[in-house]
């Protein structure tokens, strides 16, 4: 089967997403004491995590478009077929899915959302660069090295 995977646009959203996994981890070689008492840098987490989780869905929308999916029910089932699909790791998708529902507070609740909830996600950086490995390791197996 030939498949229509829009490469390039993938490849602009992990990009991007290493962008923003690079925003949380310069915002993280502060100690929490100072960077959440200073409002430009709790923005830019909380901005940079939410646009990291929309780069994340964005790219399983189009993982599972491009390779004829199943057809998600919601953003949460973007982790479960990426899952079935093997390009999340089984272990790694309870963390995926607990980054996935934190977007709802970070795109609806955001005026209510308290500098120590982002903390708590700090360590979540390191599954969003292994999400990048992931998909870029799924792309060579599926189409080959030249992707």
């Amino acid at each position: 089967m030939i498949y229509d995977v829009n490469t390039e646009r993938i490849e602009r959203q992990l990009t991007y997403l290493q962008t923003c996994i690079d925003v949380i981890a310069r915002i993280d070689e502060h100690p929490k004491e100072k960077w959440i008492q200073d409002p430009i840098r709790v923005f830019a987490l909380s901005r940079a995590y939410h646009i990291a989780v929309e780069c994340i869905i964005d790219v399983g929308s189009l993982l599972i478009d491009g390779f004829v999916m199943r057809d998600p029910g919601g953003y949460l089932d973007i982790v479960d077929i990426l899952t079935d699909e093997e390009v999340i790791p089984a272990e790694q998708a309870d963390t995926m899915k607990a980054l996935v529902l934190f977007r709802d507070r970070l795109v609806r609740h955001y005026d209510t959302l308290a500098p120590a909830d982002l903390a708590v996600h700090l360590d979540k950086r390191e599954i969003m660069a292994s999400f990048i490995h992931w998909v870029r390791s799924y792309l060579t197996r599926e189409l080959g090295e030249s992707y």
